[in-house]
């Protein structure tokens, strides 16, 4: 199995981040995990919700995976992206899912943080994704740690996942962690890399023709 290419981000706008997660999509050729910050304490939405849930005077982004509203004000944000001829590709949605957060399980106690996966869905209804833990999302004291939303493409698997600490002062070990421990959990092999001038090039333009227009962002 080919190694992953591991792309580490530093602070950037919503529309630029989830332009280079789409991106990475388009012109996938091979694994990709890319852990990124944000550069203002935006939200994020499903792609099927409402504008109308952003909360007033915060900045929203409609991203292009399903799911719930999340906040990035202090979270820690990651994304993997398979090429459709990836084994991986022939699992299931939650086979996929599962395998993805038992890696992020492992970044967890690389850092003395215990947590489970749950067995099966909430039943409590709320349109936040860290207010409702779905199947295989990562738990600790009955508090969802980690969830995340996927969307699959003729290209292939787009993942989008999020991590929130009970205590944010823990996030930089947590970001330090996760190459090491997330690949060495699942036998996986990684090089450390950067954008291709296609990704960056096809970036720039779903920056400016999707993820910064309103006819996007309040597409519903």
């Amino acid at each position: 199995m080919p190694p992953w290419r591991f792309l580490i981000h530093g602070a950037a706008s919503p529309a630029y981040n989830m332009a280079v997660d789409e991106a990475l999509l388009r012109e996938v050729r091979e694994p990709v995990l890319r852990l990124y910050e944000w550069s203002v304490p935006a939200v994020s939405l499903g792609y099927f919700q409402p504008a109308t849930l952003a909360p007033a005077g915060r900045p929203f982004i409609r991203r292009y995976t399903g799911g719930g509203l999340v906040d990035h004000a202090q979270d820690i944000t990651y994304t993997i992206v398979l090429p459709r001829a990836h084994p991986w590709m022939e699992l299931s949605a939650p086979e996929s899912y599962c395998r993805v957060h038992k890696g992020v399980q492992a970044v967890l106690q690389a850092c003395g943080i215990a947590s489970d996966l749950t067995p099966e869905a909430s039943a409590l209804e709320s349109e936040a994704c860290f207010q409702k833990p779905v199947r295989f999302d990562i738990v600790a004291a009955g508090q969802k740690l980690s969830g995340a939303a996927q969307r699959r493409t003729r290209e292939g698997m787009l993942h989008q996942g999020s991590i929130l600490l009970p205590d944010p002062a823990r996030n930089e070990k947590v970001r330090q962690a996760f190459a090491g421990a997330f690949f060495s959990r699942l036998g996986i092999d990684f090089l450390p890399g950067e954008l291709t001038v296609a990704e960056s090039a096809r970036a720039d333009r779903l920056e400016l023709e999707r993820y910064e227009t309103e006819a996007w962002n309040r597409l519903k």
